[in-house]
């Protein structure tokens, strides 16, 4: 036996080798020390060219790879990434739920629960392209009956309305542009603009939802509906009952022109986006929601906005059987600044356009005639100022009423010539107290031209004849050139 100070030795003499065996084979079977055994050896370079296939075990290579990679490993730090930084933000807190309800938005709720503006906050009422709208519940310290409020908030993470741009170009509040890097600065802009919108409507006697408070892009206003919290249903899902149905839609229609005209002339809004989905309906009254898009009339749009409305409300209601005025009509009896505002008389207004107008068509081509009418009323173009007008000429003596002819300045012009006709009557009065600021007026400016043109011209004539009076005693060049030449001889 070996002495244990010593090596080991490898006893080659008992074991048999078969010709033909290789060196793998002899790793395979013999047990000794990893630094003095045959597979360090056939790892190591002994200088074998490139092309010869090598006869080293892979996995081991990988294995000894591995371990010199290892002493790296203390380098590579995962778990505090940027430590130092004093990051404490994380994707979470951005994550939305319902599109809306983010950590942010579930703090300005909590807000408005500690302030008392709702006690309570349910599910959704309604979902749209640009906001969710959500039941809440009031309940007074004075423990009278709750009452039913509703919160609308806008889409901040995933904009699915992106046709914002045509409704924000042209609008005062929106004078930088839209904001496309920011997204929630637009959207706080946004719901602001409704906010007022909403507020002048129901300063204008419109049925609204009433707003209450604004705080970033979450709105709090009346809720529509019953009691128990069922919101009233739009005009699309109404259902009318009783006899008169017919008549009942009728009166709705006629309601709602009356409503779209109050709209221009009292709010000086157009609402942009008309149409059975944002008009609610209870008992026979309409209400008007969702004017976050609605423009003034000076948007360079407002009168294309304004078509599309009539249209849309024309479309609605034929479907239903309502016998419905002329798109042209309903645009001039609209943009007209003469005429009622508020009921009966508006109603009345109304119905005396039914009572003016053509015959109604009895043929289907003139059924055609007026769709095609309805047509070319649609896509024409309307000019909103003197620039956009091709031919002032042409424009200034038309063969028809233009479009535009309740928008031009004619009352204006004649509403000058009356307060300056009452000027020159009230000039006789102030006559008397003229002589004492006399003193205090200045005199006529000097230089030629502040002087009158009569006086310009009688000072011209009088230097011209003072001129030719001159020349009559004008000594002739001959004779001057005659005397010139004679005494210059008697000087040499």
């Amino acid at each position: 036996m070996a002495d244990p100070q010593e090596p080991p030795v490898a006893e080659f003499d008992n074991v048999h080798l078969d010709d033909g065996h290789d060196d793998d084979y002899i790793d395979d079977i013999l047990e000794l020390d990893d630094d003095e055994s045959p597979k360090s050896y056939n790892r190591q370079d002994h200088g074998a060219s490139a092309s010869a296939k090598p006869t080293a075990n892979t996995s081991a290579r990988v294995d000894d790879q591995i371990a010199e990679l290892s002493r790296h490993a203390a380098k590579i730090r995962l778990d505090n990434v940027k430590g130092d930084t004093g990051r404490d933000k994380d994707k979470a807190d951005r994550a939305t739920a319902e599109l809306v309800l983010d950590q942010r938005t579930r703090m300005i709720l909590l807000q408005m629960i500690n302030r008392g503006v709702v006690s309570e906050v349910h599910g959704a009422i309604s979902t749209g392209k640009e906001a969710n709208v959500y039941g809440a519940v009031l309940y007074p310290e004075d423990g009278g009956e709750p009452i039913q409020r509703a919160i609308k908030i806008y889409k901040t993470a995933i904009l699915v309305f992106k046709d914002r741009e045509r409704y924000i170009t042209g609008e005062h509040r929106f004078k930088a542009g839209a904001e496309k890097g920011n997204s929630r600065k637009m959207v706080q802009l946004w719901a602001e603009k409704e906010f007022r919108n909403l507020r002048r409507l129901h300063d204008a006697g419109i049925d609204c939802p009433e707003p209450l408070v604004l705080k970033l892009h979450v709105l709090v206003m009346d809720f529509l509906g019953d009691r128990r919290g069922y919101a009233y249903p739009r005009l699309r899902d109404a259902r009318l009952s009783g006899e008169d149905v017919d008549e009942q839609w009728q009166a709705l229609y006629v309601q709602l022109v009356g409503i779209m005209r109050r709209l221009f002339q009292v709010c000086n809004l157009v609402h942009a986006d008309l149409s059975e989905y944002n008009i609610l309906y209870n008992d026979g009254r309409l209400h008007i929601i969702d004017v976050s898009q609605s423009v003034g009339q000076d948007h360079p749009r407002a009168l294309e906005f304004l078509r599309m409305d009539i249209k849309n409300i024309g479309d609605f209601f034929r479907r239903k059987g309502v016998d419905t005025l002329e798109d042209r009509t309903i645009f001039n009896f609209i943009v007209a600044p003469e005429g009622p505002v508020d009921d009966p008389e508006l109603s009345a207004a109304i119905e005396h356009l039914y009572e003016v107008r053509p015959a109604a068509a009895d043929t289907e081509e003139a059924a055609a005639a007026i769709e095609v009418d309805n047509e070319v009323f649609r896509n024409q173009f309307i000019p909103r100022t003197l620039d956009e007008v091709y031919d002032l000429e042409k424009e200034a003596k038309p063969e028809e009423d233009p479009l535009y002819k309740h928008m031009l300045a004619e009352k204006v012009a004649e509403k000058e010539g009356a307060e300056e006709a009452s000027e020159d009557e009230s000039s006789g009065d102030s006559d008397e107290n003229s002589e004492d600021e006399s003193r205090f007026e200045k005199g006529t400016p000097r230089g030629k031209k502040h002087e009158d043109k009569d006086e310009k011209r009688a000072h011209k004539a009088a230097v011209k004849e003072a001129k030719r009076e001159k020349r009559k005693e004008k000594m002739p060049k001959s004779m001057k050139k005659r005397l010139v030449t004679t005494t210059t001889r008697k000087k040499k």
